[in-house]
């Protein structure tokens, strides 16, 4: 699952729109918090997290 989230957010893409591609959201947005958390995805966390909030792989990661 991870490697195939890192490949979905190879481009900014909208968090749940792109997590759904993945599978099953509740099962998926658990693993993209776990990749934010561990600074893999990226996203501005200077504001709340919502469905569009744009995520994307980060690079050497």
């Amino acid at each position: 699952m991870v490697e195939r989230l890192l490949a979905l957010f190879s481009v900014s893409s909208p968090l749940v729109g792109q997590a759904a591609l993945a599978g099953d959201p509740i099962a998926v947005l658990p693993v993209v918090f776990h990749l934010l958390w561990q600074g893999r995805l990226g996203a501005d966390l200077s504001r709340p997290l919502t469905d569009t909030t744009l995520v994307s792989r980060v690079e050497g990661q």
